[in-house]
């Protein structure tokens, strides 16, 4: 009697286990977010950078790491055992940096207490360690059990993107909010090329977290009435969309050409020996056609 074939589960238990931590950081999101939070005051202040960053991000870090202990998944979350071999896509990930720099000077260092900026430097690495090892470490582990590498980055960089979404119940308005969501799948894929680059997930951490720190330090020291800085920091901002779309690019060609074993595989198929074409002697042959 034939044993009836068991049905394939149609998604892997893996990339359900890689998708989890995002599901259960954007519930728990939306059940502490209320409409009336002032979601543009994030960070302004040494309370509001204790309260919306420190402790939960730091929460949130310690819990991914323990989830990552307990799958044994150290080395697969955060190490690739090849690194892509295209050294023009450095340049993506390097001039984010110049960004990060850049701002610097513009930041007022003296319209807060030297602790804010401390508090604000461990806030922002405990963002940068959570949301890397959960966009950037656990989903990827997920994601290339099923998909191609392509479909990884793509996949990848969209689900960060639309993770951003979770601001509109912060207070963020929808218009600023969808334009995040843009901003942060862009940057998904400079962080992912990052990664790729380096060949661990410490490169991506450390660009989170510096890009936040002067993202969240420029805003809370802003001089509104200094026009010369504010147009400093609106060609800083166009910058900085012009090198996230040179971070697409330079992700999607790594992504794509990691791929190309993969497609070639499917395109030339093993050709079957030529004893599987000899004609058997005591076959009937056709006759000879003659002009």
């Amino acid at each position: 009697m034939e044993q009836p074939r068991r049905r394939r589960w149609p998604v892997p238990p893996s990339l359900l286990v890689a998708l989890a931590p995002m599901v259960v950081f954007a519930a728990i999101s939306a059940w502490r977010s209320r409409p009336s939070d002032d979601y543009p005051t994030l960070g302004q202040t040494v309370d509001s950078v204790v309260r919306s960053l420190v402790l939960p991000e730091g929460i949130a870090a310690v819990a991914l790491c323990l989830v990552v202990t307990g799958l044994g998944w150290w080395r697969i979350a955060t190490i690739d055992a090849t690194r892509t071999r295209l050294s023009w896509t450095w340049l993506a990930p390097a001039l984010i940096v110049v960004i990060c720099l850049v701002r610097l000077p513009l930041v007022d260092w003296s319209a807060l207490p030297g602790h804010y900026f401390l508090l604000l430097g461990v806030g922002v690495l405990f963002v940068g360690s959570f949301e890397e090892l959960m966009a950037r470490g656990v989903l990827l582990v997920g994601l290339r059990r099923r998909l191609p590498e392509f479909g990884v980055w793509i996949v990848s960089c969209v689900l960060f993107g639309l993770l951003h979404l979770l601001n509109a119940l912060a207070g963020a308005g929808l218009g600023a909010t969808l334009v995040q969501v843009v901003f942060a799948a862009s940057f998904g894929s400079t962080l992912y090329l990052a990664r790729r680059l380096s060949g661990n997930l410490l490169l991506p951490v450390l660009l989170h977290a510096f890009w936040d720190f002067g993202s969240i330090a420029l805003s809370a020291t802003a001089d509104v009435h200094d026009p010369a800085k504010l147009v400093l920091v609106g060609g800083v901002g166009l910058l900085s969309f012009g090198v996230l779309a040179l971070g697409i690019v330079a992700g999607g060609v790594v992504a794509w050409r990691d791929d190309r074993p993969r497609r070639l595989r499917r395109r030339w198929r093993t050709v079957p020996p030529m004893g599987a074409y000899a004609v058997r002697e005591d076959e009937p042959r056709l006759p000879a056609v003659t002009w």
